[in-house]
């Protein structure tokens, strides 16, 4: 869908440039920018949210739960990918109300005539209603924190850029190729094991009361 939506906005973009490619290349990097700029947003929010629901509910030891739950949402998004559970994409409604609310505020930016303009425009669109987005988004609700949250968002972003620049330049021809079910499958099979691979990494507790207990022992 992502690989649609920017073929249509670049291709509906006039150059003013005599390098047609150049000019395209400019916007589209300032529209995955902005995609990528409000995934880093949401993702900052998601973390710090996260974060302060775990460690109300389980103080000193939330760190562990949250690569737990980290494990158990990698292993949804790898199946999601790999197309082995399809009603993942039913989260995308849970975004729809934010999406409504978002959505009209692009028509002050078209048509694209400048790279601020695909900038705002790109900004809009990273909250587009998107199942996969959303499965990363709720894994850095298990990241243990705002700057975490932020950063797999970042990250997230900056993984799907090579595909979203190449298919903004030379149109779908990429997007068709990620979307054959042989690389969706190995993609998918990839996080899975990546998500049961993070259940044995050691993660350090903070506990204030055990720490309490030591330094009165070290005292006596």
């Amino acid at each position: 869908m992502c690989g649609g939506i920017i073929s249509a906005l670049t291709l509906g973009v006039g150059y003013s440039s005599d390098s047609a490619y150049s000019s395209r290349a400019g916007f589209v990097l300032a529209y995955n920018s902005g995609r990528i700029i409000s995934y880093t947003v949401a993702g900052t929010v998601c973390g710090f949210v996260g974060q302060e629901i775990f460690d109300a509910a389980i103080p000193g030891y939330g760190h562990r739960y949250l690569q737990y739950a980290a494990a158990i949402v990698l292993v949804l998004i790898g199946l999601h990918l790999a197309g082995w559970l399809p009603r993942l994409r039913q989260i995308e409604s849970f975004g729809l109300r934010i999406w409504k609310l978002i959505q009209p505020a692009a028509r002050f930016f078209m048509p694209v005539e400048n790279v601020g303009q695909a900038l705002a425009i790109g900004m809009i669109w990273g909250w587009l209603p998107c199942a996969l987005v959303y499965s990363v988004l709720l894994w850095s609700v298990t990241s243990g924190g705002a700057a975490n949250g932020a950063i797999i968002m970042f990250a997230f972003g900056l993984g799907t850029l090579p595909g979203m620049v190449t298919a903004g330049i030379m149109g779908n021809r990429l997007i068709e190729i990620i979307r054959k079910a042989k690389v969706r499958t190995w993609a998918g099979i990839i996080i899975i094991v990546f998500g049961i691979l993070s259940l044995f990494i050691h993660v350090p507790q903070h506990n204030p009361d055990h720490q309490h207990v030591n330094h009165l022992q070290h005292v006596r």
